[in-house]
């Protein structure tokens, strides 16, 4: 047996569970789900040329047997539920992005600029290079420090809960720096 994929298995046992029942939403079939991608992983690790990746491949195996678990369910949401889904993360990103854009304004302006392109416009960072005329490790550059002191700012003022994906959830201000509006 391959301690490397139990002990990473022992980490990311809890982890997985939490992902996959906030996907299929009931705890048995979260418990089968989980105990394949186990199975799927320990069976086929031999396949997995670059060991470094190892949770991001276990992550890659659960998200494909959860859509395979919805494609056997022939799965499918009214197209009601969709719109109200929808409406909702855009009125809190609409939401957030206001509320931001202050700290966005206050960044120096070479930050400034790396992270509306980089941030708003999506815009790849090879192309940001091109345009500012800076190489790409100086555009990579440029976007993590834009983000870290981005980060830092609202930090300060604000409390920001994400997904597993990196997607805001909630927002709430902290209300404790009196310079923040």
């Amino acid at each position: 047996m391959n301690t490397e994929i139990i002990h990473v298995w022992n980490y990311m046992n809890g982890r997985l569970t939490n992902f996959v029942n906030g996907k299929v939403k009931n705890p048995e079939l979260t418990k089968d789900i989980v105990q394949d991608v186990f199975l799927k992983a320990f069976i086929k690790f031999d396949s997995l040329k670059n060991k470094e990746k190892l949770v991001s491949w276990i992550y890659q195996i659960t998200r494909n047997e959860i859509i395979s678990h919805f494609r056997k369910l022939k799965f499918e949401t009214s197209s009601d539920n969709i719109e109200a889904e929808d409406y909702a993360n855009d009125s809190l990103t609409s939401e957030l992005s206001h509320c931001i854009s202050p700290f966005i304004d206050s960044l120096p302006e070479k930050y400034k600029q790396a992270i509306i392109l980089a941030d708003i416009e999506n815009i790849p960072q090879k192309e940001i290079a091109e345009r500012l005329n800076i190489s790409y490790s100086g555009a990579k550059s440029r976007v993590q420090r834009g983000r870290e002191l981005l980060k830092s700012s609202y930090d300060q003022c604000c409390e920001i809960s994400t997904d597993v994906y990196g997607d805001v959830i909630d927002y709430k201000e902290k209300k404790c720096n009196p310079s923040c509006d």
